[in-house]
C-alpha cells in the first residue's frame, strides 16, 4: 500500500469521525429543543393531575383534556413521579385516570410481552399504581433479574400471602440483586410476612438462614426468639452475630443472660452483636460485664461497649463515671461517651 493510499484512508477515517460527531450534535439539539417545547406543558399536566387528585369531576377531566396531548410514554412518566407521593382517595384518583387513559391496561397487557424491557417497564408501572395482577407472581420466576427485582417491589405495593412465599423463595437466588430485592421486600412487609419466613427456616441453608435472621432483626417479631436462639451455636460466626441481632430485636427480656454469655464469645462481630442487643433491650444487668469492654483491643467494640452504657441509663452512666477519670482505653472511651451524653441532653447541654 503506498504513501498516498493511506493519506486517503486516513482523510476518509476522520471524515467519518467528523460526520458522526456532527450528526450526534445535531441529534442532541434535536432532542433539547423538544424537551424545551415540551417541558412547561408537562409542568401544566403535573398541575392538572394534582388537580385531579382532589378528586372533583371538572378537575379529572381537565387532567385528561391536558394529557390527551402526550404520548402514554410521557403521561406514565409524570403519573410514575407523582405516585410515590400519594395514597388513600388522592391514589384511587390517580389509578382512576391511569385506567381512563389506558396506561394501566396498557401495562397489565405488557407484563406478558417477550421483550424483557417491556415487561420490566409494565411492572414498574403496576407497582406504582399498586394494581393487582396475577401475572405479576410469574414475573417473580421471570428470567431477568431486573424483572424479578421489580416484581418484588409490586409484593410490596400490593402485599399477598402468595407474593410473600414467592419472597421468601427469592432469597436463594443466584442474582444479587434479587436477592436484595426480595430482603427488602420482606422487611418493607413487616409482621405479616413472619410466618412464611419462619416456616422457611426449617429447610433453609446457612446462607438463607442467615438472611431470614435479618429481616427477623429488621422487623423485631417475639415469634423469632426460639428460632434465633437455636442458631447462637451455628459455626458460622455471620449468622451467630445475625442470630444475636434478631433475639435482641424481638424485645424478649428473657434474651438478657444469653445476650451478656455471648460477650465473650471468639468472634467480634458477635461480640459487637451481643454488646448493642443488651443496650437495645435496655437490660441493665449485663452493665458489669460489659464495663470491662471499655478497654478491648478493638475500638468498635469499646465504642459499642460505651453506646450501650449508656444506653442502659443511670446503671451504666454510673459505671463510665467511675472509669472516666482513669489512664488509658478505657478511661478515653468512657469520657467520650459522657461527653455524648451531656451534648445529647438539653438540661446539661443548656
Amino acid at each position: 500500500m503506498s504513501a498516498i493510499d493511506l493519506v486517503v484512508i486516513m482523510l476518509v477515517a476522520i471524515g467519518s469521525a467528523i460526520t458522526g460527531v456532527l450528526i450526534t450534535v445535531w441529534v442532541s439539539s434535536l432532542v433539547q429543543a423538544h424537551r424545551v417545547r415540551i417541558e412547561p406543558t408537562l409542568g401544566e399536566a403535573r398541575q392538572a393531575i394534582v388537580a385531579a387528585l382532589s378528586g372533583e369531576p371538572c378537575e379529572s377531566e381537565a387532567a385528561l383534556v391536558n394529557l390527551s396531548r402526550f404520548s402514554e410514554r410521557y403521561i406514565a412518566g409524570v403519573m410514575l413521579d407523582l405516585a410515590p407521593s400519594v395514597s388513600g382517595t388522592s391514589r384511587s384518583v390517580l389509578v382512576s385516570l391511569g385506567e381512563q387513559i389506558g396506561v394501566v391496561d396498557r401495562a397489565r397487557t405488557g407484563v406478558h410481552s417477550r421483550r424483557w424491557s417491556t415487561r420490566l417497564y409494565s411492572a414498574r408501572v403496576l407497582t406504582a399504581f399498586g394494581v393487582e395482577s396475577t401475572a405479576m407472581y410469574d414475573l417473580l420466576v421471570d428470567h431477568s433479574p431486573e424483572v424479578r427485582a421489580q416484581a418484588a417491589a409490586w409484593c410490596v405495593a400490593v402485599p399477598t400471602p402468595v407474593g410473600t412465599d414467592h419472597l421468601v423463595r427469592l432469597l436463594g437466588d443466584p442474582d444479587g440483586l434479587c436477592r436484595f430485592a426480595a430482603q427488602d421486600a420482606l422487611i418493607r412487609i413487616g409482621l405479616p410476612a413472619s410466618e412464611a419466613l419462619i416456616a422457611a427456616l426449617d429447610s433453609a441453608d446457612d446462607a438463607v438462614a442467615g438472611r431470614i435472621l435479618e429481616i427477623a432483626a429488621a422487623i423485631g417479631d417475639d415469634r423469632y426468639f426460639e428460632h434465633a436462639g437455636a442458631v447462637l451455636s451455628d459455626p458460622s460466626r455471620a449468622n451467630r452475630a445475625v442470630a444475636v441481632a434478631a433475639l435482641a430485636s424481638t424485645g424478649n427480656r428473657n434474651a438478657g443472660p444469653t445476650l451478656v454469655a455471648l460477650l465473650a464469645d471468639q468472634s467480634d462481630d458477635v461480640v459487637l452483636a451481643a454488646i448493642t442487643g443488651v443496650g437495645k433491650l435496655a437490660y441493665w444487668s449485663g452493665g458489669p460485664a460489659i464495663e470491662p469492654l471499655l478497654s478491648h483491643s478493638s475500638w468498635e467494640i469499646r465504642k459499642a461497649a460505651g453506646m450501650a452504657l449508656l444506653a442502659l441509663g443511670a446503671p451504666g452512666t454510673i459505671l463510665l463515671r467511675a472509669d472516666a477519670p482513669g489512664v488509658g482505653p478505657a478511661a478515653e472511651m468512657a469520657l467520650q461517651a459522657l461527653q455524648l451524653h451531656a451534648l445529647s441532653t438539653p438540661e446539661v447541654a443548656a
